[in-house]
């Protein structure tokens, strides 16, 4: 008798069924181009040691020429590009404590605020006037300067006081904005402020440096400097001598308070990432023409999805686009899914992505993006729980063509390895940077090659 298909013993049923399941979904993950082991993973080629818990102020991460340089808030070191071994370590003396980094990589400098007297982290704010400027190369000190003390009202608008980069350092002196030589620290020039403005935080590009700034107002409170009724100004200066070359109120036809949350995500193209008032949801980025020319802002939360305050310095821009990573809300489900668009900064529009059905980035989720000649480079993550509930995290990197959003690359890190906050090139490999999960135990660096 021959055995016909609902004969056939359980456990031969099972496996066959099995079987034709998993070659089901071998083939939908090759048709849909979303599974994980379809990306090249990348080998690791060296590791720094892992550093004890830091604190959430003066961390960073930098490559000049052919040294890493890492900061933290006790210390800053410097590693060799090529082999992951430490060069040097840069110490604040006695109990100060790093409280900001900017760096001029091409100079070779990083510039440095310290509490100069060992203050605790909550107050570090208030305390941070000593500037220090570090050789990348070497970790020496090559010279210092101080600050007049923040006011408490400004710790907003001028969260940070100092930027650099293009051969100057920006440093925010009480009412007014000083740039000095990055590398000697000898005075360059004085900004010429718009009249009625107070400066805040700035930031430095090949082109002009950008201030945001609080302008205007009548309506002054006891012992105030800026007027409650201020609004939010946003302005370029040339770099080699200060010159204004235009200003322009942040909101466009809609008035944005001196002191909402306000980030920088480019100094140029200039785009800046505001709240309406103060912390709240809502807001936009909001862009600049070279001329000063307001673009249409780019709403926090739109057809597009929804742009959240703790993931707005996610986005990123080149020349004419924004690229953000929107959540989608959608209903009945365990999950709500992050997706990649471009916008176009002339018209605020998406110009790909957009829609909770297109999927970039083949099912995982973006945390950070890199705009670099034409491409865009995605750090992504995706969580899985396994047959037996246990949860794992797996780390990628994706590699768009910026104008079209199509995926030209996959990478995967290796298993078990942690989250990377930003990636350097250096002679055929990737090194990884960490120094955003202050609150764990993580390697500095790690570089990876192919396999």
């Amino acid at each position: 008798m021959t055995a016909q298909a609902n004969d056939m013993p359980s456990g031969r049923r099972t496996r066959r069924t099995l079987s034709r399941t998993v070659a089901f979904l071998v083939a939908l993950c090759a048709l849909t181009a979303g599974c994980s082991s379809d990306a090249e993973e990348w080998g690791v080629a060296w590791d720094t040691p892992a550093e004890r818990e830091a604190e959430q102020n003066g961390n960073g991460a930098w490559l000049s020429g052919d040294t890493l340089v890492h900061s933290r808030f006790d210390a800053v070191r410097g590693y060799d590009a090529l082999t992951g071994k430490r060069s040097w370590e840069y110490v604040p003396p006695g109990r100060s404590a790093v409280c900001h980094a900017a760096d001029d990589a091409d100079s070779s400098v990083l510039i440095l605020t310290r509490d100069g007297d060992g203050t605790s982290a909550p107050a570090k704010g208030k305390a941070c006037a000593d500037v220090v400027a570090i050789d990348m190369s070497s970790g020496r000190e090559i010279w210092q300067t101080r600050l007049p003390a923040l006011d408490s009202w400004a710790s907003r608008l001028q969260s940070f006081t100092v930027s650099a980069g293009s051969g100057i350092a920006v440093l925010l002196r009480g009412d007014d904005l000083q740039a000095v030589d990055v590398r000697t620290g000898k005075p360059r020039w004085k900004a010429a402020l718009p009249k009625g403005c107070v400066p805040g935080t700035t930031a430095v590009a090949e082109r002009q440096v950008t201030a945001l700034l609080a302008c205007g107002g009548t309506e002054y409170l006891l012992g105030d400097k800026v007027p409650s009724d201020a609004e939010l100004f946003v302005a370029t200066f040339a770099p080699a001598t200060g010159a204004l070359l235009w200003s322009a109120p942040l909101g466009n036809r809609s008035t944005v308070p001196w002191d909402a949350r306000a980030d920088f995500v480019s100094a140029d193209p200039v785009v800046v990432a505001a709240s309406a008032s103060g912390d709240s949801d809502s807001g936009a980025y909001f862009s600049f023409g070279r001329n000063g020319r307001p673009n249409p802002p780019i709403d926090f939360s739109g057809p597009y999805g929804e742009i959240k305050l703790s993931a707005r310095l996610t986005a990123a821009a080149d020349d004419s686009r924004l690229y953000a990573l929107p959540l989608h809300r959608v209903r009945n489900s365990r999950v709500d899914p992050h997706r990649l668009t471009a916008f176009d900064l002339a018209t605020g529009d998406p110009v790909w992505g957009g829609t909770v059905d297109d999927d970039r980035l083949d099912g995982d989720t973006g945390y950070r993006i890199i705009p670099q000649d034409g491409k865009i480079k995605v750090l992504t993550y995706r969580h899985e729980t396994s047959f037996f509930g246990d949860p794992s995290s797996t780390y990628g990197l994706r590699v768009l063509d910026g104008a079209t959003g199509e995926q030209r690359e996959a990478h995967s890190f290796p298993e078990g390895d942690d989250a990377v906050d930003t990636l350097f090139e250096h002679e055929g490999r990737l090194i990884g940077a960490r120094y955003e999960s202050y609150g764990s135990r993580n390697k500095p660096f790690t570089s990876y090659e192919r396999r």
